[in-house]
């Protein structure tokens, strides 16, 4: 059987669906549909790779490096893998004679674990991130923001193990004849009981940022990550359920892999689109208006800024952020009578400075 995807139907997708017919199982061939799904969702997934690396190069804008640009990146990292999970588990490309057929490496550790678990997760730690900024009053560092991840990461790693020492009799096992990785019903279950309390977790962090300011969008931002994620999940486990043997139909499989990834990306642009396209298109103003909303708000406590500083510089505003970022300082804390006070490159310089919001 041959390990090649290709537009037209091949010898070794007639010898499937004939292992098919012998096996009691309709087999629709891998062939234009699944081609024309994988370049699609990987051209997105180029210019992802290209948006990362603009956010990246422009991690000083503030508004920018409020959005926590490396938590964003792990998150796209992780859409990745998901991905490349998702073409052997799905059954989108040829497996055999290719590493593929290895149905723990990428369909557990890949697209579970490091793909649809680290991208959920990563989401959550975002939020509870801002619950500790803007509820608790404590720095977005530090082992009360990162020990809870850590617990988790290794309840993941633990999952893992378990699952690879698992006989393939009762996990996932790959079947030469229709070439795809088979998962026993009590394996599934206990795969989408680990995802379902990921998602869980997620739910609560979100619910605990749901009163954010409403002038960062945070909380609609928050809310309609949860339900992305809730629709994700929810589709995922009836298309598994209702029709196990979806990796076997051409429409159910790609309909899977595209919203699944279409959702995914919903997500990470619904956080990182605005400052994004503001950062590249209205730089100078869109950053004037985002200390203005800092004002407003009066969150100069959350955005650790010292309200100590010299009042002889409170009409001075840089016309570079790069030379002297501006921020708000305030003497009481509160919305009104707050005055912008140039503050020197190296507020960005520290993950601390700047906290979630827009």
């Amino acid at each position: 059987m041959g390990n090649q995807l290709s537009f037209s139907l091949t010898e070794s997708e007639l010898e499937r669906q004939k292992a098919g017919v012998d096996m009691d199982m309709k087999v629709d061939p891998r062939g234009k549909a699944d081609k024309i799904m994988l370049i699609v969702i990987s051209t997105i997934y180029s210019i992802d790779f290209v948006a990362v690396l603009y956010m990246l190069w422009n991690i000083k804008y503030p508004p920018l490096k409020a959005k926590n640009p490396t938590i964003m990146t792990l998150v796209m990292i992780s859409s990745i893998v998901w991905f490349v999970g998702d073409l052997q588990t799905n059954g989108h490309v040829p497996l055999a004679n290719t590493p593929m057929t290895n149905c723990k490496a990428f369909g557990i550790w890949a697209r579970l674990l490091s793909g649809v678990c680290l991208y959920n997760s990563l989401i959550s730690l975002r939020a509870y991130g801002m619950y500790r900024v803007f509820y608790l009053h404590r720095p977005y560092h530090g082992l009360g923001l990162y020990l809870p991840y850590f617990l988790y990461i290794l309840c993941l790693i633990a999952f893992g193990v378990v699952a690879q020492v698992l006989s393939p009799a009762i996990s996932t096992v790959y079947v030469s004849g229709i070439d795809i990785c088979s998962y026993t019903a009590g394996f599934k279950a206990a795969m989408f009981g680990f995802l379902g309390a990921t998602v869980l977790i997620g739910a609560i962090a979100l619910w605990k940022v749901r009163s954010i300011k409403s002038s960062f969008n945070e909380s609609r931002e928050m809310m309609l990550s949860y339900i992305i994620m809730v629709v994700a999940l929810a589709f995922a486990i009836t298309v598994s359920y209702i029709g196990p043997k979806y990796t076997l139909d051409v429409r159910l499989r790609i309909i899977f892999t595209s919203l699944s990834h279409f959702l995914a990306n919903i997500l990470w642009w619904l956080i990182m689109g605005v400052p994004m396209y503001k950062c590249l298109f209205d730089h100078e103003r869109y950053l004037k208006q985002w200390i203005s909303k800092l004002r407003k708000d009066g969150l100069q406590k959350e955005y650790d800024i010292d309200s100590n500083t010299s009042s002889a510089n409170s009409h001075r505003l840089s016309s570079s952020y790069n030379r002297n970022s501006t921020l708000l300082a305030s003497n009481n804390g509160y919305k009104k009578g707050g005055n912008f006070y140039p503050m020197e490159e190296s507020v960005y310089e520290d993950g601390d400075s700047i906290r979630e919001g827009r």
